[in-house]
């Protein structure tokens, strides 16, 4: 008996925990997800950029931009 009770509270609290991290809405996980994972916040509480993120988002917008440049242009 002593198993079904603590199996009752460990679903409980699992069932708990998952309420609370469904209130997290979709632009506060994307927000933590491209937060700088070795300094989120500088001192003045400004967000920081993860610098791999910004990385990966300038070289695809060289990609794309080349991409258009010679679609656009033809000899």
């Amino acid at each position: 008996m002593k198993a079904d009770t603590q199996l009752g509270e460990m679903h409980d609290r699992l069932i708990d925990f998952h309420r609370q991290s469904l209130r997290e809405g979709l632009g506060d996980e994307l927000l933590i997800r491209a937060e700088d994972p070795l300094k989120p916040r500088d001192e003045h509480g400004r967000f920081h950029v993860n610098p791999i993120l910004l990385l990966l988002a300038i070289v695809l917008a060289f990609v794309f931009g080349t991409f258009m440049f010679f679609s656009v242009v033809q000899s």
